[in-house]
């Protein structure tokens, strides 16, 4: 399930261009910390530019090892086209989410993202989104939860999940993106069912 197809507003991809030039060109600004490389990559994925992408993403994985940067860093070698580095890192990736989806700093939102966006491994998405849901209650946990119920095909669901997400006023390209696809999916199942 991919609803990065229709990605975000183009006010939402400016302002980040926006902020991710600002904070890597700006002088006295760190741009070999992780989080302005972590940034800066957004922006050029949303320039697709996504080899210049995929090696910024690379440095914040050297710097800062943590499992859901390695994620970030698969999805933009495979942007790239660099398909047997995206499969070895997603592998590796998966293999460290799982070591770690038990604590409660871990990286279940991406873990849950691989499985419903590529690896289509939707019940495995769905008893880590389970496992997520027993311990936190916020927005992109409940997006995560109602990704994984559209992905097992509960569009129902999913959209009861979605809809408590969206309560607060989120405004969240990916979560946004999310509830479009499932709306549809959920019109689509409607329809299909009469």
């Amino acid at each position: 399930m991919a609803a990065d197809a229709v990605g975000p507003p183009r006010s939402a991809i400016q302002r980040l261009v926006q902020r991710g030039e600002v904070c890597h060109r700006r002088p006295g600004a760190f741009p070999d910390y992780h989080y302005t490389l972590g940034v800066l990559a957004q922006v050029r994925l949303a320039q697709k530019r996504y080899d210049e992408a995929a090696a910024l993403l690379r440095r914040r994985y050297e710097m800062a090892s943590h499992a859901e940067n390695l994620y970030a860093l698969a999805e933009a070698l495979q942007l790239a086209g660099r398909r047997a580095e995206a499969v070895q890192a997603f592998a590796d990736f998966e293999r460290r989410a799982r070591l770690e989806s038990s604590l409660a700093d871990n990286a279940n939102h991406e873990l849950i993202a691989y499985y419903t966006d590529h690896a289509h491994k939707a019940a495995e998405a769905l008893q880590i989104a389970h496992q997520e849901l027993s311990r936190r209650h916020d927005v992109f946990t409940l997006d995560c939860y109602a990704w994984s119920l559209a992905a097992a095909g509960d569009y129902a669901g999913a959209e009861r999940q979605i809809q408590k997400a969206l309560a607060v006023g989120v405004r969240d390209p990916k979560i946004l993106s999310h509830a479009r696809a499932i709306e549809e999916g959920l019109s689509v199942s409607k329809a299909a069912s009469r």
